[in-house]
């Protein structure tokens, strides 16, 4: 009987690594992240920054795909700027003029959602 038993639990741990070979790996789920769309960043009043104009990171721009146009908006409200790249700026900081910034209410140092524009 004792042999027996001996050839099930070899059963059993065969069962099991034939089971967990079947299991991705967690890095090959990790892979098919799609980018973020959007990010919240910290928004600066500037007054050498020209009226319509938002100056922003160019690794920001490039991780969320800003080509030409950045749309901001907070609480529902929403305003569309052209873009200027700059390497020398923050990551998680965009600059803009204190004019654009009233329609929306903004103070300087607030927090926004950022986005390419459609």
């Amino acid at each position: 009987m004792s042999n027996n038993e001996n050839e099930k639990e070899e059963e059993k741990k065969v069962d099991i690594k034939t089971l967990v070979s079947v299991i991705p790996p967690a890095s090959a789920l990790k892979g098919s992240k799609a980018p973020p769309k959007e990010k919240r960043v910290k928004i600066r009043k500037r007054n050498d920054v020209d009226k319509g104009f938002a100056i922003i990171s160019s690794k920001l721009a490039k991780d969320l795909g800003i080509t030409n146009d950045v749309e901001i908006s907070v609480k529902g409200k929403r305003i569309k700027l052209k873009a200027i790249l700059q390497e020398e700026i923050l990551e998680l900081e965009v600059w803009a003029n204190p004019q654009d910034l009233v329609t929306l209410g903004i103070e300087d140092n607030s927090t926004v959602t950022v986005r390419a524009s459609k």
